[in-house]
């Protein structure tokens, strides 16, 4: 009996013996599809479907999938998250037993990935329903030995919760290393949104990867025809490319590749160098203690910031850059050519713009079609439908200029408003730039203008402006020849007049559109009396007609009160008395200001001195 029982176990365990080698050398002939399709939606949660699935047994297990998908989140862009047309891998045998996994060969080919996050900000990434443990989140240790693995005629789409869409086409990638302790070097080429892109890089060891308790290192080098990117840092979590923070360089000699790469065309010829540290933290993105050059202009400091917005809801972006220079003309004409004063700035008002934009620039000097000014500050911000001027302030020529303003989209044009206020312009140097002729006033200007305007280009818009201004002076000097003309003082047949004498006040209202316009009052006081006047002016045509006379009784005794004409061209006007009516002596006399001044400047206008007649003692 016993010898039969051993016979009978020894047969069993020969025949379970037989049945396990026939079924190791017979499973690479069964399609385990369904098996593992079943047991892969269980771990992810998600439906995983696989048309074929085939495992040859060996030392190295060789694997062979074909048309493999794993369903996306609901609420996603598209059905499927993944897509993959043929995988093979050869993987150590043993090291199903003891894992991370060994594999030695990996061929991947046609595979298609989307990373989105839905209306509630989940990215479609995170599997198994609830957000890892935060003890756990950061364990890599699982991640597989790749010694040598191969990527071709793939893509990954990342969309934004905004909407927008970044596609990476990946025509072949490889990742080579000898072993788990050495560095892993990575190739790729493809393109970006279209536009082709090369990438090479040298990362930490497989072993620095699984220890999610420090940073991962690497370099990354990426080019697209000349412009170059760099990045060498480390990454928290590089398999989410999330907290990254390290040093970046950007080399552009030509925005084409830049523009391409966001979906934009422009010819241009904007070079832009820059360097800094990057840094990205779930949805923020930053750039700090940047510098560079853009086409000539020396960046001293830059900072730009990135929000993504939930979806449905935009990017929002907040940047600010200082030039040392800023040629703002030769940016605009991006190297067409033209002269001085032909560059121009389209106004363009998004409705529904992405991203916001709220930006703050600088520059100890700027240029723009003729004008240099120094100290330049600008605030701006663009929101639906509106880009909000909210603060500009430079020099120019000695004045100090401060500004805000309102763009509104209105129709296929825009819609501008403007309140300016000038301080300290020099008399002789503003009639410089105008080509006036010589002028024989001195000393500063104060200014208040209220501007609007509608064009497709600030040009435009500046030319057909609507502008009323109050403008004002304390102090300075008139030539006293001057008083006496304006006067027409009998003692002129004598004897010419001589020096200056100070002015106690000026007031000036000026009213203009499309580059015409009038100024009235013009009321002048001094202690040799007071000149009043009124004027027409045509800035593009460069002419003007002006008319000048003296308050009566604020004169001497040898006024006879005659006002003065002075018209034609800036440069080269005429002078000859004028002949006016009763009712243009009242107007003079009285100097009546509009009633219909904004309030602001109506309130200036009321505090001046000069606008309140007063007799002077008859010499």
């Amino acid at each position: 009996m016993v010898r039969w029982f051993i016979y009978v176990s020894l047969g069993l365990m020969g025949l379970l013996f037989v049945a396990i080698v026939a079924v190791y050398l017979l499973v690479g002939h069964f399609n385990l599809a369904s098996l593992a399709s079943g047991r892969a939606s269980a771990a992810l949660g998600r439906q995983v479907t696989i048309d074929a699935l085939h495992i040859t047994p060996g030392r190295w297990i060789t694997i062979e999938v074909d048309a493999a998908r794993l369903a996306n989140v609901p609420g996603g862009s598209r059905p499927m998250m993944v897509e993959l047309r043929h995988l093979t891998a050869k993987v150590d045998a043993l090291s199903l037993l003891h894992r991370p996994l060994i594999v030695r060969r990996l061929v991947i080919d046609g595979l298609s990935i989307l990373a989105e996050r839905t209306a509630g900000h989940t990215p479609n990434w995170r599997f198994g329903g609830a957000k890892p443990n935060p003890t756990t989140s950061d364990n890599r240790s699982w991640f597989p030995t790749l010694l040598n693995a191969r990527l071709n005629d793939s893509e990954v789409v990342y969309r934004t919760s905004g909407g927008a869409t970044f596609r990476t086409t990946l025509t072949k990638l490889s990742i080579v290393t000898p072993n788990v302790t050495q560095p892993v070097r990575l190739t790729a080429t493809g393109a970006y949104n279209g536009t082709p892109i090369s990438l090479a890089g040298e990362l930490q060891s497989i072993v620095a990867l699984r220890d999610g308790t420090i940073p991962y290192g690497m370099e990354l080098h990426l080019r697209s025809d000349e412009t170059k990117f760099s990045f060498k840092g480390t990454m928290t979590d590089p398999l989410d490319v999330d907290g990254a923070k390290g040093a970046v360089v950007l080399e552009a000699p030509t925005p084409k590749a830049l523009l391409a790469l966001a979906g934009l065309t422009n010819k241009s010829d904007v070079s832009l160098q820059l360097a800094g540290q990057l840094q990205r933290d779930g949805d923020l993105w930053s750039l700090t203690g940047a510098t560079g050059e853009l086409k000539d202009n020396p960046i001293t400091a830059a900072s730009l910031q990135l929000k993504e917005g939930s979806k449905g809801k935009p990017d929002e972006v907040a940047t600010n850059i200082t030039f040392s220079r800023l040629d703002l003309s030769g940016l605009l004409r991006g190297g067409s050519g033209g002269g001085a004063s032909d560059a121009d700035i389209p106004i363009d008002v998004p409705r529904s713009p992405d991203p916001l934009i709220d930006a703050h620039l600088a520059a100890r000097q700027l240029v723009y079609n003729g004008i240099q000014g120094s100290d330049v500050s600008l605030s701006a911000a663009v929101t639906p439908g509106h880009i909000a001027l909210r603060a500009l302030a430079l020099t120019y020529l000695g004045a100090s200029i401060r500004a805000d303003g309102r763009l509104e989209a209105a129709g296929k044009i825009g819609r501008v408003s403007a309140k300016v206020v000038v301080s300290g312009a020099d008399i002789q140097q503003l009639r410089l730039v105008l080509g006036l002729a010589s002028v024989p006033l001195s000393g500063k200007l104060d200014a208040q203008l209220v501007a609007s305007s509608s064009g497709a280009t600030f040009n435009a818009a500046a030319r057909a402006a609507d502008v009323v201004a109050a403008v004002s002076m304390k102090g300075g000097t008139i030539a006293r020849q001057v008083i006496e003309m304006a006067s027409t003082d009998i003692r002129l047949l004598f004897r010419k007049a001589q020096g200056t004498t100070p002015v106690s006040c000026l007031l000036g209202v000026l009213n203009m559109n499309d580059g015409v316009g009038t100024i009235s009052p013009l009321r002048i006081r001094t202690a040799s009396g007071t000149v009043v006047g009124e004027a027409r002016f045509d800035l593009y045509r460069r002419t003007l007609d002006l008319m000048i006379g003296s308050q009566p009784a604020s004169t001497g005794i040898f006024a006879l009160d005659i006002p003065i004409r002075v018209y034609g061209t800036f440069a080269n006007p005429t002078v000859r008395p004028a002949q006016w009516s009763p009712a243009s002596r009242a107007r003079f006399a009285t100097a009546t200001v509009p009633t219909r001044l904004p309030p602001s400047l109506q309130q200036l206008v009321n505090q001046n001195p000069c606008l309140h007649p007063r007799a002077g003692p008859r010499q």
